[in-house]
């Protein structure tokens, strides 16, 4: 390969991708590989967006441009993670890059750049040190437990190595929201891929998933709205309007409601009918 073209395609994951890979990227996808080591990224992704099959590129660009580097996966089962490092080798394969070693539950190239996938558990996980991408995907189904476990595993190449949490919306509590809704921690890199900001799919598609899963999961799975946080039928807002009807400056034992809170009562209980 020309020595240009080869530095040209080490710095760019995206145009590798789409030069050299034939992908045709969404602008999301170009803009998580563009995310520069020591990055933290967070993607709120609708289903079949393309976002493990994204990090498999950067985790693939990582093995063919950076020996002896070690990428991980994580997934809530290890069948999930061994899926997208099978993604990875496929990458490989297609950009000449020669394995020494493969089986369901890693890769290692002749130069020495390792992908591991991980179980969803965070009980054989522990001592590893990566340099190159951390991936938890469906990051809303890990634990917290497992995701604490991964942090650390960058600790020793903070500016090196990337994290990306990747995921569909789940609930408002999960440790995934709970990182994508914190807007006032700049830290992170945040990506949105949603059915409302990309071009993925069809309005036909679209609205027969609609009929199929109803408007709550529909919303959930290709707009980012996650369900309360134990997957309740309502929104915890309409839950807490009809329940929590007791103000604290109102006497104890008083049966009557302040007229506001009727009028939120009351516009509880319609919305609900309209959703049952």
């Amino acid at each position: 390969m020309n020595p240009l073209l080869r530095a040209a395609y080490r710095l760019d994951p995206a145009l590798w991708a789409e030069a050299v890979l034939g992908l045709d990227l969404d602008p999301w996808q170009a803009q998580l590989l563009l995310t520069p080591g020591g990055a933290q990224v967070v993607v709120l992704a609708a289903r079949q967006a393309g976002k493990t099959s994204a990090a498999a590129v950067a985790v693939a660009h990582e093995m063919a441009f950076r020996p002896g580097s070690l990428s991980v996966f994580a997934a809530p089962s290890q069948r999930q993670s061994a899926e997208a490092v099978r993604r990875v080798r496929t990458y490989l394969a297609t950009a000449g890059v020669k394995v020494s070693t493969a089986n369901v539950f890693g890769l290692e190239t002749e130069t020495g750049a390792r992908v591991m996938a991980l179980p969803g558990s965070d009980d054989s996980v522990r001592g590893l040190s990566v340099d190159a991408v951390v991936a938890a995907d469906e990051a809303a189904r890990l634990t917290p437990e497992l995701l604490a476990a991964l942090r650390p595993m960058r600790a020793r190449h903070s500016r090196t190595s990337r994290l990306m949490m990747l995921s569909t919306a789940w609930t408002t509590t999960d440790p995934f929201w709970q990182v994508w809704a914190d807007v006032a921690d700049t830290s992170w890199v945040r990506i949105r891929a949603t059915a409302d900001t990309i071009a993925r799919y069809s309005p036909d598609f679209l609205g027969a998933e609609e009929r199929a899963l109803g408007r709550r999961a529909f919303r959930r799975e290709y707009h980012g709205e996650p369900l309360g946080s134990d997957a309740a039928a309502f929104d915890g807002r309409l839950v807490t309007a009809l329940f929590d009807c007791q103000r604290a400056d109102q006497p104890s034992g008083s049966t009557e409601l302040p007229p506001e809170q009727v009028v939120t009562r009351s516009l509880a209980f319609a919305k609900i009918r309209l959703w049952s």
